[in-house]
């Protein structure tokens, strides 16, 4: 019997926006107008986030369960605003992440040996322009809202350094989509849904610095 395929690593480039500078998104909301936009039905998505004495945010990497199923990301570049992350989602290959951070060698039956730090309510807008462009709008359970425009792409067997030159490529692409469209949003500073979501709990990681990959993440 033909073992099962293991999910691909997925590269993720990523910008976030204050907000929309419209109330929805159209075709010719703007000029120039999209060459095209399709409207994804909405979703709304449960998070919860998972860590221990920030072991994980001071590494740059960050856990989750987002409706059942386990995703972790490992930041390779950007900041706060610019982002870009490699995504595991095989359970396998997360324990094994894992256990290379911690030292904790559990699986996912026991939370990778980790805590719950985080849980909340997104509904999520998804609009996906010129055919590859994601435009998401997040409306989080404790007042935020942050939006962001991605580009994902499978890792495959690339090398760290193919997949730093992909990602540059990828980030390249987003801003130059994003100061050609930039009617569709609103200049600001944008602040990431975990870093507003400490906030509104009046609690920031132990490191004290939510500036940093914890405010990357989408």
């Amino acid at each position: 019997m033909a073992s099962k395929l293991r999910p691909s690593p997925i590269l993720e480039v990523e910008r976030k926006f204050h907000r929309l500078a419209v109330p929805t998104l159209s075709r010719s909301g703007g000029l120039p107008a999209f060459k095209s936009l399709r409207s994804c039905p909405p979703k709304k998505i449960h998070d919860v986030y998972f860590d221990r004495d920030d072991i994980l945010y001071n590494t740059g990497t960050w856990l989750r369960r987002r409706n059942g199923a386990w995703e972790a990301k490992i930041q390779k570049g950007g900041d706060l605003t610019n982002s870009r992350f490699e995504e595991l989602t095989d359970p396998r290959k997360i324990a094994a992440c894992i256990h290379r951070i911690t030292g904790k060698d559990m699986g996912e039956d026991r939370d990778f040996g980790l805590a719950k730090m985080a849980e909340f309510t997104t509904m999520r807008e998804t609009w996906v322009a010129d055919g590859e462009f994601h435009i998401v709008r997040d409306r989080m359970d404790f007042g935020h809202e942050v939006g962001e425009v991605e580009l994902q792409v499978e890792a495959g067997i690339a090398t760290e350094s193919e997949k730093r030159k992909i990602m540059a490529q990828m980030d390249e692409k987003i801003e130059n989509f994003m100061n050609k469209y930039a009617w569709a949003f609103t200049p600001g500073r944008p602040v990431g849904k975990l870093v507003a979501y400490f906030e509104a709990k009046k609690r920031t990681p132990a490191g004290g610095n939510p500036s940093g990959s914890m405010a990357a993440v989408d």
